[in-house]
């Protein structure tokens, strides 16, 4: 293989079956992807390639969209085996499966975190430019976040922290994978984060990780909404005076306690003391008798005795009442005092947010109803984003439903769906108002019941376009696309590896494809020398990019000073010529085009 490669360099032509792989290497070498790769650490030594380079070449298999590892060794064209792929991406000879696999089980922490940090850094210059491109067309960041599973066998006791949750639906054995992207005009979707986690992961978990890392790729935030802190500190800062006027206040009915056991007390001595008078004087029917003076005294005695009883298990119980009372206020204080410093830092760092962005953008978080929770809906509005996003609780929908009546108008917003909506609703944890919209779809099986949520912007709160804001909701529809394309076209659901290191360089290097394919249609373009109606159609999709181009026979041309890519007669993209040096002369084009045309 080695000395196939190096002889590929003196041959004027040379065949390949991943016409699209060729390109991308190119591309992937202009930009510093591979020089950025090799410096990647890894805890494995070099025999016949650098560790580094098998990553690569990992890299270079999710492009060529292979379902299993082996694929890189066996598949129909392997592209292990495919010299002029291993040029392009600057790998001779290009790694076996069994080489991608032992290196993926060498990584480590280290590895992940620096394949991340190199990956992200390759990508910054992209997304800066599609930041850049929305800020200056005045429009709004439209951010968009998910939680998808990736199931194992359910019997499997090798993956490295499976665990069962629900996965499509059901409940699997796998791991999760959390995400957020941002829709942009100049690359369409493009991936900020993607965060590994155990499959009983929840995405009411993720968002705060989730916010944080789109905001450090995104290098911008929304203005700060720390006057919304600031009403949040009054309440609690009242609950706190409150609660020290509760401590301070004494509860009488034990003082009264302690008095009557001290009367009682001494009624009781006072009566025992006149009873052993009247024992020790002569006998007399009027000290013994039934009714005597004696006997009534004793029977006296006797019923303070029982009420000194019941004063001191009543007195017991007051007390234990009021030092559990004192404790709970003494928590309930403590936790007062605590969330207070929270907030009190929380504003303090949104203030200084503010002061250090001053020109910050418009930016929108839509979200699914896995995401939404009291907490997650304040600190969502506390850091400035809009939101669009949905509940799951039933007794939202049931509460809703009772709203309505025979008079409540319903609006159109789609071929089976309906709206109505009110302002000022409240999310349990969470203090701030809300627009909430119900929604009724008509279906075959009956009516169903939906719930939107949405944060009011205007004071009063004015109910928005119900049908724009049902387009609005559903236009999330696009990070459920991405979903699909990583499991269909990056086939990310398929582990290729057992090594807790390795998923996770795999759902790096998926999501990093997923962009890098969008990246690279701006360079190609210029580069097209000769083109096809469907070709230019597969330019615009990258599932057709993966599953056909990359996987296309060419002939890579070295014959004039220009390097060529010529797709072969026996490819769908017959007749399309890419030139990755300089670009030709029309004449040397058309020449080359009818020599691999028959012409």
């Amino acid at each position: 293989m080695e000395q196939r490669a190096s002889t590929l360099t003196t041959v004027e032509s040379s065949p390949t079956q991943h016409a699209m792989l060729i390109i991308w290497g190119h591309f992937a070498r202009a930009i510093g992807l591979v020089e950025r790769l090799a410096q990647v650490p890894i805890a494995q030594k070099t025999v016949v390639r650098a560790p580094s380079e098998k990553v690569t070449a990992f890299l270079v298999g999710l492009l060529a969209g292979i379902e299993y590892l082996s694929d890189v060794s066996a598949g129909a064209a392997p592209i292990a085996c495919d010299g002029e792929v291993a040029l392009a991406w600057q790998l001779q000879p290009l790694a076996d499966a069994s080489g991608i696999s032992r290196t993926l089980q060498a990584s480590d922490e280290r590895t992940v975190q620096a394949l991340s940090d190199t990956l992200d850094a390759v990508g910054q210059p992209f997304l800066d430019r599609a930041v850049r491109d929305l800020r200056q067309r005045g429009e709004t960041l439209l951010l968009d976040a998910d939680l998808t599973g990736r199931p194992v066998s359910s019997t499997s006791t090798t993956f490295p922290e499976a665990a069962f949750g629900y996965m499509d639906g059901e409940v699997r054995l796998g791991y999760q994978l959390a995400e957020i992207c941002l829709q942009t005009r100049l690359y369409g979707r493009q991936w900020l984060s993607a965060q590994h986690h155990p499959g009983d992961t929840v995405s009411v978990e993720c968002l705060g990780d989730l916010i944080a890392a789109a905001e450090h790729r995104l290098g911008c935030y929304p203005r700060r909404r720390p006057e919304l802190v600031q009403q949040r500190l009054i309440a609690c800062e009242q609950v706190i005076v409150a609660l020290e006027a509760q401590l301070a206040q004494t509860d009488p009915r034990p003082a009264d306690q302690t008095s009557r056991i001290e009367r009682l007390g001494t009624q009781i001595r006072d009566g025992e003391r006149r009873i052993q008078e009247l024992e020790a004087t002569p006998y007399s029917p009027r000290r013994d008798g039934p009714y005597s003076t004696l006997t009534r005294l004793r029977q006296q005695v006797s019923g303070w005795h029982d009420q000194l009883a019941r004063a001191q298990t009543q007195l017991a119980h007051l007390q234990t009442v009021g030092e559990q009372r004192r404790q709970r206020l003494h928590e309930q204080l403590t936790g007062q005092r605590t969330e207070c410093q929270r907030l009190h830092t929380h504003y303090a760092r949104l203030c200084q947010d503010n002061a250090h962005l001053p020109d910050p953008p418009h930016c929108k978080l839509r979200l699914d109803a896995g995401f939404v929770s009291g907490e997650n809906v304040t600190l969502a509005l506390e850091l400035g984003y809009d939101l669009d996003t949905k509940s799951a609780n039933p007794a939202v929908v049931q509460a809703l439903r009772q709203r309505v009546t025979p008079d409540s108008v319903w609006t159109k917003v789609g071929k089976n769906a309906e709206m109505i909506a009110w302002s000022d609703y409240y999310l349990n944890t969470c203090p701030y108002p809300l627009l909430v919209g119900l929604e009724r779809f008509h279906t075959p099986t009956g009516e169903l019941y939906a719930v939107l949520l949405r944060n009011q912007t205007t004071v009063p709160a004015t109910c928005p376009d119900l049908v724009q804001w049902f387009h609005d909701y559903n236009g999330r529809q696009t990070i459920e696309a991405g979903n699909k394309e990583e499991k269909t076209t990056f086939k990310v659901q398929h582990l290729m590896t057992r090594s807790a290191a390795g998923i996770r360089i795999q759902a790096l290097l998926t999501v990093f494809a997923a962009n890098f394919v969008r990246w690279a249609d701006e360079w190609i373009r210029p580069r097209i020398a000769h083109s096809t109606r469907r070709f230019e159609t597969t330019l615009t999709s990258p599932k057709r990019l993966v599953r056909i181009a990359a996987n296309s026979p060419a002939t890579v041309d070295r014959a004039t000073e220009q390097l060529l890519v010529h797709f072969s007669p026996l490819s769908s993209f017959n007749g399309v010529i890419i030139c990755l040096s300089e670009r030709p002369e029309p004449s040397a084009v058309l020449a080359t085009n009818d020599h691999f045309l028959g012409g």
